[in-house]
C-alpha cells in the first residue's frame, strides 16, 4: 500500500513538472504579446506588461496579405488532409488485407523512408518541381504531401487490429475490394480518419521549412512563412508581433484539440484481437 502511494506521488510530481515546463513558455508568450519589445527583452524578465498594448495584434491584422496567407494555408491543409485520408487509408488497407507479391518488401521500404532526414530529399524535390514549373505555386505543397508514410503505417496497423470476420464475410458475399473498402473499412475507421485529418491539417498549418523552399512570392506564402516575411528586417527581427501572430495561429490547433480530443486519443490506440 505504501509503495503504491509512493508511485502515485512520483507520477503526480512528474505530471506537475511537465505541466509547468510546457505551460510557462506559452504563458510567457501570451504576456510578451502585450508588451513592447524593449520591455519584453529586459533582463531579468518582467511578467506584467507596462504599458499594456494591443499594437502587436493590430499590426498583424493591418497586413494587406494576411487574409491571403490564411486562405493559402487552409487550402494547403485541406488538400493534404483529404489526400492523406483517401490515399493513406487505401494504401494501409492494401498492406493489411490484400496479398500480392512483394507486399511486405514494399511496406518495409516505405518504413525505411521514415529514417531519412527531410534534407536528403529537398534537392531532388526542388529539381522535380522546377522541371514541372511548379515552383512558387501553392498547389506544389499539397502535391508534395499527397500521402505521408506515417499515415500509411497508422492505417495498416489500424486495419490489422480489426476483426478479420468483417472482411471475410464481405468476400463470401462477393463484394469487391473497392466495395469492401468503402462500405466496411471506411465506416470502421472513423476515429482514424479524424485523427489523420487533424494531424495532417495541423502539420500543414504549422509548416515553414518546405514553403520557404517552394514559395517565393508574398501572395503565395502560407501563414508561418508570411509572419516571418512581414516582421523580419535586414538587421533584426520584430519578435513581439511574430509572437502575437503565432498565438493567433494557435487558435485553430486548440479548437481542433478541444473538439476532437476523444477521437485523437482513440485513433492512435490500436485495439488488439486474438487471431
Amino acid at each position: 500500500m505504501r509503495k503504491r502511494v509512493y508511485y502515485e506521488l512520483i507520477a503526480f510530481s512528474a505530471g506537475v513538472f511537465f505541466f509547468v515546463v510546457y505551460t510557462i513558455p506559452f504563458l510567457r508568450s501570451l504576456i510578451v504579446s502585450f508588451m513592447t519589445w524593449e520591455q519584453a527583452s529586459r533582463i531579468p524578465p518582467e511578467w506584467l506588461p507596462n504599458p499594456f498594448i494591443l499594437e502587436n495584434y493590430l499590426r498583424l491584422f493591418r497586413i494587406e496579405l494576411f487574409p491571403r496567407w490564411v486562405l493559402n494555408t487552409l487550402l494547403y491543409g485541406g488538400l493534404v488532409s483529404i489526400s492523406n485520408v483517401l490515399l493513406g487509408l487505401m494504401a494501409g488497407y492494401s498492406f493489411a488485407l490484400l496479398k500480392y507479391p512483394g507486399r511486405d518488401l514494399l511496406f518495409n521500404a516505405l518504413l525505411a523512408l521514415i529514417m531519412l532526414p527531410m534534407f536528403v530529399t529537398m534537392v531532388p524535390l526542388y529539381v522535380i518541381l522546377t522541371q514541372l514549373n511548379l515552383l512558387d505555386n501553392i498547389i506544389a505543397l499539397p502535391i508534395l504531401g499527397l500521402v505521408n508514410v506515417n499515415t500509411v503505417f497508422m492505417a495498416r496497423q489500424y486495419f490489422l487490429s480489426l476483426p478479420r470476420e468483417f472482411f471475410e464475410a464481405a468476400k463470401l458475399d462477393g463484394a469487391s475490394h473497392l466495395r469492401t473498402f468503402v462500405e466496411i473499412a471506411l465506416p470502421l475507421a472513423k476515429p482514424l480518419i479524424i485523427t489523420i485529418t487533424v494531424y495532417q491539417f495541423l502539420g500543414a498549418w504549422n509548416s515553414f521549412f518546405l514553403p520557404v523552399i517552394v514559395l517565393k512570392s508574398p501572395e503565395n506564402f502560407v501563414y508561418a512563412q508570411g509572419l516571418n516575411y512581414a516582421f523580419s528586417r535586414v538587421w533584426y527581427v520584430e519578435y513581439t508581433p511574430i509572437i502575437a501572430g503565432t498565438l493567433v495561429g494557435s487558435i485553430p490547433t486548440l479548437l481542433f484539440f478541444i473538439v476532437f480530443r476523444k477521437f485523437l486519443i482513440g485513433g492512435i490506440v490500436i485495439r488488439t484481437y486474438r487471431r
